[in-house]
């Protein structure tokens, strides 16, 4: 007897075929891939000495349209911060558009991040009195706020202004009724934001959920009987750890105790809440990788770490051990870019690579600025494979 079970069997399964639903997307992101800053690209703007002729520099490369139509107030510094958000945003969003549909919401939860970044972005530099043309070039306009909301934000006359301009974007709103920000009545949210340099402790804490509902949204979208799941949530794991260790560190030379330490800790990790506690209680900062058991994965990494704690131990510069860990992450998404075959794990990869890219350029730009040598510079940026 003909079946109609079979049919329609065999219909459903054309279309869960991955190759069909993700082949194009994943030749498109292998594609881009060849684009990203390599390390020759880089030791040729390492050798620059100013921001215009890095502007130069770029405009040779991919990121030629990302500067036209900048307005002509803008310094060269300024500018080439501009074009690299830009770029990246641009870039970002491609993925979104060539990411089939089933995946579109663990990427635009991704992306989230950069919505967490400009709103904290915003209130730092309210906080610091930061005018709007002070601010507006270190926007990432990635996520879900569009241009338009983000100007309201930086345009806002009043606190209360800023306040409901953060409110009403899809993003704010989710992030005020979420559980990420449930120790925070919505009272003290609202005058957080409202006033940010009225309460340090309070405004601190706010940018700590921030964070904290980037990586519970993020994870939460991630279906656990989904290809590559673990890939993708290793990740996001491994984002939250190294914004821990490196939180730990800093607060931990600036002589903050246990309690202090640990409230200013994201969830969603892999540390264990003992592990993070033995290194809030470590005696020296270059204690507290050695209790980060399982994060140097690669003997790359563990290498990376070594010197970098050789290096603080001569100059007590924390940003030696930043590198480490960011280099690390960064060989992590190099890892999920190859190793995933047909699913979102390709594309999630990629993604933190770019932004690897966008940090790589925006270190050596501050650094020219700042008038560091050009080896000093070298040693902050991380570029894999």
């Amino acid at each position: 007897m003909f079946r109609y079970g079979n049919i329609i069997g065999a219909v459903r399964s054309r279309f869960n075929f991955r190759p069909l639903i993700y082949g194009y997307s994943n030749a498109r992101v292998h594609a881009m891939r060849t684009s990203l800053l390599s390390q020759r690209q880089a030791e040729d703007l390492l050798k620059l000495h100013s921001s215009a002729a890095i502007a130069e520099y770029l405009t040779r490369l991919h990121f030629r349209e990302d500067f036209s139509g900048l307005s002509p107030k803008m310094n060269d510094e300024e500018r080439v911060e501009t074009a690299v958000g830009r770029n990246f945003a641009r870039t970002a969003q491609k993925l979104l558009r060539i990411t089939p549909e089933q995946s579109k919401p663990t990427l635009r939860a991704f992306l989230g991040r950069y919505d967490a970044h400009n709103i904290k972005t915003i209130l730092l530099g309210r906080k610091l009195g930061k005018q709007k043309g002070e601010t507006e070039h270190l926007l990432i306009s990635a996520g879900s706020i569009t241009l338009a909301e983000l100007s309201r934000m930086l345009s806002a006359k009043s606190a209360e202004e800023l306040y409901e301009s953060i409110r009403t974007t899809e993003f704010g709103s989710s992030f005020i009724s979420s559980k990420s920000a449930s120790h925070l009545a919505r009272q003290k949210i609202k005058e957080a934001i409202a006033s940010p340099h009225a309460n340090g402790e309070t405004i601190d804490s706010l940018l700590l959920a921030l964070d904290s509902y980037y990586f519970e949204v993020a994870a939460s979208t991630v279906k656990p009987n989904e290809k590559d799941a673990d890939i993708i949530l290793n990740l996001l794991r491994a984002e939250a750890d190294v914004k821990n260790a490196l939180t730990i560190m800093r607060l931990k030379r600036g002589k903050a105790d246990k309690r202090s330490i640990m409230k200013n800790l994201v969830h969603g990790g892999n540390f264990k809440k003992y592990q993070l506690e033995k290194m809030a209680e470590a005696r020296d900062v270059s204690e507290i990788p050695h209790l980060a058991p399982g994060f140097f994965v690669s003997e790359a990494g563990k290498a990376a770490f070594s010197e970098a704690e050789k290096r603080y131990k001569e100059d007590g510069n924390l940003s030696h051990f930043e590198v480490a860990f960011e280099g690390s992450f960064a060989r992590r998404s190099l890892h999920a870019l190859h190793r995933s075959m047909m699913s979102i794990g390709t594309i999630a990869g990629f993604l933190f690579l770019k932004e690897e890219e966008m940090n790589n350029i925006r270190k050596v730009l501050r650094g020219r600025a700042l008038g560091l040598p050009m080896e000093k510079i070298a040693e902050m940026l991380v570029i894999v494979g």
